[in-house]
Order: C-alpha cells, then sequence, then structure tokens
C-alpha cells in the first residue's frame, strides 16, 4: 500500500491508533488538515494523563511540531524515512456528514485531488466517511491497510461519552474533558460521607 505516488490525508482516527504512521508510509506524500489538528487538540486535553487517546494525540502533536520546527510544514516538512508531511488548511465545502470536522476532512481530500497529478486516497477507519470520499471519485482505504472495508471503527469511538455525545465529537473534546469540577464534587461527597460514618462509629463505641 506504500506508493511514493499517492498522496494519503489521514483521517484523526488513524493518528489515533497509530501515531507513528507518519513512518510507515515510506517515501509518499502525507497531509494533515486542519481539522484533524483541531480534534487532536481536544483529544491531548483529556484529564488522565494516562488515557491512550490523549497519550497518542500528544505524541502526534509533538511529531509534527518537531517536523514543522525544521521545515515549512505547510509546504512540507521530510520524516527521516522520506515522507513529505504537510497540515493542510484549505477545504472544499461539503456537508453529507453529521460532523464538520469529517466534512472539512473530506473536504480537503477533493481539494488535495484537484491540485495534484499522483494517487489521492483518504485513510480512516470510519466506515462512513470512506464512503462519502468515494462518492466524490477518491479512492479510501482503512486502517490498518490489511484490514478490509468490512471492520468499521466509527470515530465517534474515539469521542465516546455518557451524554452529550455529540457536542463533545463536533468540538473535539473526548469523554471527561469537561467534567474536572464534577469529578471533584463526587470526592467531597465521598469525603463528608466518610467523615459522617467515622463519626457514627465513634458514637455507637
Amino acid at each position: 500500500m506504500k506508493d511514493n505516488n499517492k498522496t494519503y490525508i489521514l483521517d484523526t482516527s488513524v493518528l489515533i491508533e497509530d501515531p507513528d504512521v507518519l513512518y510507515k508510509l515510506g517515501d509518499s506524500q502525507i497531509v494533515i488538515p486542519t481539522a484533524v489538528i483541531k480534534e487532536l487538540d481536544g483529544l491531548k486535553r483529556n484529564p488522565n494523563p494516562e488515557e491512550p487517546r490523549a497519550k497518542a494525540a500528544r505524541k502526534i502533536a509533538r511529531t509534527l511540531d518537531m517536523l514543522g520546527s525544521r521545515e515549512d510544514i505547510a509546504a512540507g516538512a521530510r520524516t527521516s524515512v522520506g515522507s513529505l508531511v504537510r497540515i493542510f488548511n484549505r477545504h472544499a465545502a461539503i456537508d453529507d456528514l453529521a460532523s464538520n470536522a469529517d466534512n472539512r476532512i473530506v473536504g480537503a481530500a477533493i481539494t488535495i485531488r484537484e491540485e495534484t497529478t499522483g494517487n489521492v486516497v483518504l485513510v480512516s477507519t470510519d466506515g462512513n466517511m470512506r464512503n462519502v470520499t468515494r462518492a466524490y471519485g477518491i479512492k479510501a482505504e482503512n486502517y490498518p491497510f490489511y484490514l478490509d472495508d468490512t471492520i468499521d471503527r466509527p470515530k465517534k469511538e474515539l469521542w465516546k461519552a455518557e451524554s452529550r455525545e455529540s457536542e463533545y465529537f463536533e468540538d473535539s473534546h473526548p469523554a471527561g474533558y469537561d467534567r474536572p469540577a464534577t469529578d471533584v464534587r463526587i470526592i467531597i461527597v465521598a469525603v463528608i460521607t466518610a467523615v459522617i460514618l467515622c463519626v457514627m462509629y465513634l458514637i455507637a463505641r
């Protein structure tokens, strides 16, 4: 699947699945839409620093920052394995998916396809994103590449929340992102309950 004549547009789901993917695509061109950067920014803010998705988001953010500090990443920054990584901030306007971010990512693939003579491939674990991409005549592949399209891992699985799931997803905020205050209240209630039980135990003695 690695072809230096290909331009890969990577969805957020792929970078979370494998934050080292930039080094696994040979000397191909790799495009990261800014909509993906926004989703990564939301994911990395999880209050639990050991949460796997947050760790992956921080790792890929560090990699992109490192590449961008060495070369103009808007034009393309070269990795140690020869791939050329670009952060891309333009997209065609479409409204085929529920997520605005997903529409912008597919829209970026459409714009890239219009501007390049090589093969353009959008890579995503999300089946609906692949379906919409193909509707515009652009090739789409699952990741890892050995998985066929019967394996669908929707992006919402990355942002699964107990409630207001769509709001978290659209704002690129993972489950638990805006709930530190709630967690503090739970701890306070637990402490007060423990104190009351201790007092009752002492009185009973």
